[in-house]
């Protein structure tokens, strides 16, 4: 059971992170990465709304996550979810559908200056990481589907396989 100090950090960043997506779609721009290191990159429009709501699911993510570690033992958790991973299954889906919807719209710094000549030269090299996402994203959300559909089909198919690696019955 983790301390009650590890849990306020967690909060902590769980806050921080609703502050920074909330702050992101309600001005429609955010701005991540380093200016001295030269990783800066601003997003804008439709593309900051969706980096801003990727910032509150992983919010969302970390309050459930602790409030269900302090309801529940921790080890319960990790065996309900290695039995059956159908919600964890879409809500990594999820994250990569709308990170490749972030990645296929691109930054601003992606679409000005010299690095906008270079890209507009490899539209397929910039487009294959959004295309990567996007068919694992529907992959994973997918099987997540089918696995809370079909459980016993799932198990059937080979979805015993984490229940086998931490010897669950």
């Amino acid at each position: 059971m983790p301390s009650l100090l590890t849990s306020i950090v967690i909060v902590s960043l769980a806050l921080a992170a609703f502050a920074i997506g909330g702050k992101a779609i309600l001005r429609r721009k955010i701005v991540l990465g380093s200016r001295l290191r030269g990783t800066q990159q601003t997003w804008i429009g439709p593309a900051a709304i969706l980096q801003g709501l990727l910032f509150i699911l992983f919010g969302i993510f970390l309050l459930g996550a602790t409030a269900l570690v302090h309801l529940n033992k921790g080890g319960e958790l990790v065996r309900y979810f290695a039995r059956r991973p159908g919600l964890l299954l879409i809500l990594i889906g999820t994250f990569c559908l709308i990170q490749a919807a972030v990645s296929f719209l691109g930054a601003l710094e992606d679409r000005e200056g010299p690095r906008w000549m270079v890209l507009l030269h490899f539209q397929i090299s910039r487009r294959l990481p959004a295309l990567v996402l996007a068919t694992m994203g529907m992959a994973a959300a997918a099987l997540g589907v089918f696995e809370l559909m079909a459980p016993d089909m799932f198990d059937q198919m080979g979805g015993r396989v984490l229940e086998m690696m931490y010897g669950i019955r």
